[in-house]
């Protein structure tokens, strides 16, 4: 066997192996293995001191911190907390309170996306990055409340990390 045939079988069964493996790839589910744990949070944002009859508790630091930079209010306080893991092809819906739910799923294998329900309406769809909630950055929706003071309310959700 001559080097130039040598040579020749290398090449051909190096694209073999790149042909198998794209071949392999292609039948893998895009989001396959790669179930995402979340946390999702249904926040107040006020100026108000919180109320002394009120459950409500305040947010961590980092999340306030990264809200604060954007929004203008002193206090921002966890109404509910849910934790969900989303898998490839799921849809999760989460009942945030009695007028606030969400819908969440994968559209591809990098993307979420997150449909908010306002009193059983849809209100707004978000897309997020996955690899952005994964380093520790934020989906926020938010909208302004209804009341005299000019609070707001937020749905956050972030990559639930033990």
């Amino acid at each position: 066997m001559g080097i130039k045939t040598g040579m020749n079988r290398i090449i051909l069964h190096t694209l073999l192996c790149v042909a198998a493996s794209l071949w392999f790839l292609a039948g893998t589910p895009a989001v396959s293995g790669a179930d995402l744990a979340l946390r999702s949070q249904l926040l107040w944002g006020t100026d108000q001191e919180k109320p002394r009859e009120s459950t409500y508790k305040e947010v961590d630091p980092k999340v306030k911190g990264k809200l604060s930079r954007i929004f203008k209010w002193k206090h921002y306080f966890e109404i509910n907390q849910q934790k969900v893991t989303l898998e490839a092809n799921d849809t999760k819906r989460l009942k945030l309170s009695a007028k606030c739910e969400i819908d969440v799923r994968f559209l591809d294998a990098h993307t979420l996306e997150i449909k908010l329900y306002g009193e059983g309406k849809w209100t707004k769809t978000i897309r997020q990055s996955v690899a952005a909630l994964n380093r520790g950055e934020l989906a926020v929706l938010a909208g302004d409340d209804k009341d005299k003071y000019g609070d707001a309310w937020f749905v956050v959700l972030s990559a639930d990390r033990p």
